[in-house]
């Protein structure tokens, strides 16, 4: 087909959606203040419409998900349909081998001129005659790329050694990511990108075509990736100084094209064949006029050009199928019989209608034969693209058989020492070392499988994992019948924990619940901690009755009628025990303040503390950044103190002084970096880079140089010499509590020493009681910085929130736990399972209560740039930080599980407090020595430590199986890829982080068991000289 212009300009506007370029009459009366930003600023489109509305089409251009840029791209240039899994491409952006309308300009020896984002330059390496690209991941840069264009483009323009120009803006969306749309800095993009129009127009000739468009949109918060309406509307303007159409635009109509209708439509504008994978329709009123053939003044020719254009549109199409399915022959015979049998016979028709001019001339139905022509063609194109969307949702059921079954496979090998491996057994049984070997057996075999790419069906691994699960079963069946631990497992709240796990795990398979897993997910936790604390009641009052023991609510006396106690109400078990109970509910129901919203929560509103703090004004700013100083601030203190209340801050080992300065500094740096952050963008201009950055660097520097320190010097002990003769010595980080017994333990050992000779007594230690827990908790104060810098100042107070949680829960697990602990023996310490799961739905609660959603749009990509600026030489970095700021709840959760073995043993003042009091628990509490305990028996603190390891990663599995199995079973779903595909992606990417961090903290919590094995044999040494 003869191409109707020489030149093409692209424009592309990075999620420049379509209410951004559709003017609003309604709003020229109101005064501009109160116009929304990212309305009415792009007039000079709306002056081209109104002055030459032949000369000008406006569309909905709605783009197929997922709408991330790379994959829009690639829509853009081939016609092809993106796929879900192409979004895990997007900061890759390899080489697009596919045919696109770019290597069929370069066929034909067109020059192609390129301006803006890199990421073209990627796709189409050496494409292109002259280039001028930057980097554009960076999304704090809003205007460092647009300007560098504006640098260039004029003058390049007006010189005529060019074909086609491409001119990729990117601040539009940067604008959104940082601001939202509803920002003064959206209005300032906006107009930048209308004078851009206006002086491009100004320079354009007869015979060159303009494309103004958006490759997505975004979302209120300025989001995008997914496939709600505000993402897939982008915005398509075309225009030229020549007639483009016959009639005018209908403004009344709702003119929709797909993205990919892009490709055809230029291609044979400009005279290009189609590429070969196209799926798009051509725009049929950019054909009806055609200026040597007189179609403006008659309709039979304007509907014969418009056919002809549709004609060449249906050939490739059906070329394209029939040749695919030759290869594939994936494609439903019928339907492509049904679809070749329409193209044949609008065919026929047309051969036959043209026959029948030539010789006879215009017949009066010919109009009517064309448009039904028109409509025929039309049909075949929508048909034939529908077909190949339902078809290539494609799902390999042998793999995804196989995968579930590797899944399962590994649940119940984790099941299995849980339930199989004694405490009491020092060495790995030998069933235990078969079924290790057919696993990895069976993990080997599908490596290779896949490697080489066969279509068989692995029936070995199939096979492999089948017998594996029923060895499993069999042996953990024969070990619960002699051992009796059953038994021993049926408490209410292993029960209880279980039957909520087993409801999670098959809420997966309800997209309601998915949509809103945050609300049943907070149910849940506040669910189990009301069992826990209902267990601590009912064994405190059990207690009470088998020794007849009497409440203390109501005193009754001779002389007078019974008074109300209000101090012994207060101070009874059960009335704390309640407190901490609401108090804890409470604390998870403030979470839910940092929920964001998901496009189908319908009203849903997102909180303000997830909105940028540079996108808000005024009062509500000072008071959001104040709150967010106040946590950060008490979320240092809340570990500080903790460690200096069980003696963990004294003396002046490198781990001590680090942890005693480093996180406050952290802290401050911090807090510098957020106001940064949150300066208007004018003020935020006079910064270079580098300054914005410092920062949040320094806060690296101090927390990474922390890290090291207490990966080196874990133990968080003090040794205070006790010799004959010597003053009395307090550690100088001695605070109120720790004066009084200090004192007496000195005093006691000097009274022993003057009765016992001069024989040397073994020197007091500070803090060895809580010697495990301290470094764990230490470790935690420190990963807590990182997550909040990344969080940012708005989601950061959640952290507090995630710390408060955790230390409830932890007492309530511990009281809950207690009287077990003393009735089996001082010396157990096994992590529970119902522990276990709290830990787990905790987990994945703060996920969504530090401000995501299992959704691409929630994805926040600006963590990368944190501390940060310019362009990354790869995504590891940047990837990295994403991963820490999106499961910053996992993480935090996950590092801390080694607390379920430490807290009980501890005995705090809360839990003595909610537990009633035994003879037992006062001769415990005598001769407390707190989970240094675990130190004489090395084996079952690793034993201990590895099935808690396994515990997690079970649970983990389970969700992340039912997440896949969900998946799996939808996989025909309407909301498979709106739903259950990403929240099968989640939680495989949740599984593999709990998996990780639970192995680092089991790695960790052996690191301090052999630096405290050396210290206690330089005790040992020492006293021996």
């Amino acid at each position: 087909m003869h191409g109707r212009f020489k030149r093409a300009i692209i424009i592309i506007i990075d999620a420049l959606k379509y209410e951004f370029i559709d003017y609003n009459v309604s709003l020229q009366s109101m005064i501009n203040e109160k116009i929304p930003p990212y309305k009415n600023k792009l007039t000079t489109l709306n002056h081209l419409r109104k002055q030459k509305p032949m000369h000008t089409r406006q569309y909905k251009f709605i783009a197929d998900p997922p709408t991330t840029t790379m994959q829009r791209l690639k829509g853009l240039t081939t016609g092809s349909l993106p796929t879900f899994v192409d979004a895990g491409a997007n900061f890759q952006s390899y080489e697009i081998m596919e045919d696109s309308f770019i290597d069929h300009l370069i066929k034909q020896k067109k020059k192609i001129k390129f301006f803006g984002d890199d990421t073209w330059l990627s796709l189409f390496p050496k494409r292109f005659y002259k280039s001028f690209e930057f980097p554009s991941f960076n999304v704090k840069d809003l205007h460092s790329l647009d300007n560098e264009i504006l640098k260039h483009i004029y003058s390049e323009l007006q010189v005529s050694d060019w074909d086609v120009i491409i001119a990729h803006f990117i601040g539009v969306d940067h604008c959104g990511h940082i601001y939202g749309p509803n920002h003064p800095a959206m209005r300032e993009k906006l107009t930048q990108m209308d004078s851009v129009i206006r002086n491009v127009t100004n320079i354009m000739r007869d015979d060159t075509i303009l494309f103004i468009m958006g490759d997505h949109g975004m979302t209120k918060t300025g989001d995008h990736g997914g496939d709600s309406a505000d993402e897939i509307e982008a915005g398509l303007f075309i225009y030229s100084p020549a007639q483009i159409a016959s009639r005018k635009q209908d403004e009344t109509e709702d003119s929709i094209v797909m993205q990919m209708d892009f490709v055809p439509t230029l291609s044979l504008l400009l005279g290009l064949p189609i590429p070969f994978s196209n799926l798009g329709m051509v725009i049929p009123e950019l054909f009806s006029y055609c200026p040597w053939w007189n179609t403006a003044s008659n309709e039979l020719r304007q509907v014969y050009h418009k056919i002809k254009a549709l004609r060449l549109n249906a050939h490739q199409i059906n070329l394209y199928l029939t040749t695919y399915q030759q290869i594939a022959s994936d494609l439903p015979a019928s339907k492509l019989r049904t679809l070749q049998q329409q193209v044949t016979r609008a065919e026929s028709e047309v051969q036959g209608l043209i026959t029948t001019m030539i010789s006879q001339g215009p017949t009066n139905d010919a109009l009517q034969k064309l448009q039904s022509l028109e409509k025929l063609y039309k049909k075949y194109i929508r048909e034939a693209r529908e077909m190949c969307e339902n078809v290539w949702a494609k799902f390999d059921l042998k793999m995804i058989v196989a995968g579930i079954l590797t899944v399962v496979l590994g649940a119940v090998q984790g099941l299995y020492f849980l339930v199989v491996w004694n405490n009491d057994e020092e060495r790995l049984p030998a069933s235990a070392k078969f079924l290790l070997a057919g696993s990895l057996l069976h993990m080997l075999y599908l490596v290779v499988h896949i490697s080489l790419f066969s279509d068989a069906v692995p029936l070995m691994a199939y096979t492999l994992a089948v017998v594996l699960m029923l060895l499993n079963v069999a042996v953990m069946k024969d070990n619960l019948i002699k051992t009796g631990s059953l038994a021993e497992f049926v408490t209410l709240e292993n029960v209880a924990s279980t039957v909520l796990l087993a409801s999670y795990c098959c809420f997966y398979f309800s997209n309601s619940f998915i949509v809103f897993e945050n609300a049943v997910s907070l149910f849940l936790v506040q669910t189990l901690v009301c069992i826990f604390s209902f267990r601590i009641v009912l064994k405190n009052f059990s207690g009470e009755r088998k020794e007849n023991v009497k409440t203390d609510f109501m005193r009754y006396s001779k002389k007078s009628k019974s008074n109300f106690e209000l101090i012994q109400v207060i101070k009874h078990p059960t009335t704390l025990v309640l407190v901490s109970t609401l108090l804890c509910c409470i604390v998870l129901r403030i979470t839910s303040n940092f929920f964001v919203c998901r496009e189908e929560q319908g009203s849903c509103e997102n909180p303000f503390l997830t909105f940028p703090l540079a996108s808000m004004e005024g009062a509500s700013k000072n008071q959001r950044y104040i709150l967010s100083v106040f946590s950060l601030a008490s979320l240092v203190y809340a570990f500080r103190h903790w460690l200096k209340y069980f003696g963990n801050l004294n003396g002046t080992s490198p781990a001590v002084v680090c942890l005693s300065f480093a996180p406050p500094v952290a802290g401050m740096f911090i807090c510098f970096h957020w106001a940064l952050q949150g300066l208007p963008e004018f003020a935020s201009e006079s910064f270079s880079a580098w300054q914005l950055a410092l920062m949040a660097q320094a806060v690296y520097i101090i927390l990474i140089a922390s890290m090291l320190t207490l990966m080196l010097f874990p133990l968080l002990v003090y040794m205070l010499p006790a010799k004959l003769g010597s003053t009395l010595r307090l550690p100088n980080q001695a605070d109120f509590q720790q004066i009084i017994p200090t004192l007496y333990n000195q005093l006691k050992v000097r009274l022993t020493e003057s009765q016992g000779g001069d024989e040397e007594k073994p020197p007091v230690v500070y803090g060895l009681g809580s010697a495990y827990s301290a470094s764990v908790v230490a470790m935690l104060s420190i990963v807590s910085l990182l997550l909040a810098l990344l969080l940012n100042d708005g989601i950061a107070p959640s952290l507090l929130l995630a710390s408060i949680a955790l230390y409830l829960c932890l007492e309530l697990y511990s009281s809950a736990t207690a009287s077990e602990e003393l009735r089996k023996g001082a010396h157990i310490a096994s992590p529970c399972w119902a522990g276990m799961i709290l830990l787990s739905l905790l987990s994945t609660l703060f996920f969504y209560g530090t401000g995501h959603q299992a959704t691409i749009p929630s994805i926040r990509f600006e963590a990368a740039y944190t501390g940060f600026y310019g362009d990354f030489n790869n995504f590891i970095l940047p990837g990295f930080l994403i991963w820490l700021n999106t499961f910053a709840g996992p993480i935090f959760f996950n590092l801390a599980s080694p607390l379920l073995v430490f807290w009980p043993l501890l005995s705090s003042a809360l839990v003595g407090m909610m537990v009633r009091k035994t003879p037992e628990q006062a001769q415990r509490k005598a001769t407390w020595q707190g989970d240094f305990k675990l130190f004489n028996n090395g084996i079952h603190l690793r034993k201990s430590m590895f099935k808690l390891c396994c515990g997690i990663i079970v649970i983990a599995s389970l969700k992340f199986l039912s997440a896949a199995t969900a998946a799996a079973l939808h996989r025909r779903h309407l909301m498979v890829w709106k739903i259950f595909a990403p929240r099968m992606v989640y939680e495989g990417a949740m599984f593999l982080t709990v998996s990780v961090c639970a192995f680092m903290a089991f790695l960790f919590v052996l690191r301090v068991d052999n630096v405290l094995s050396k210290f206690v044999k330089n005790i040992a040494t020492k006293k021996g000289n």
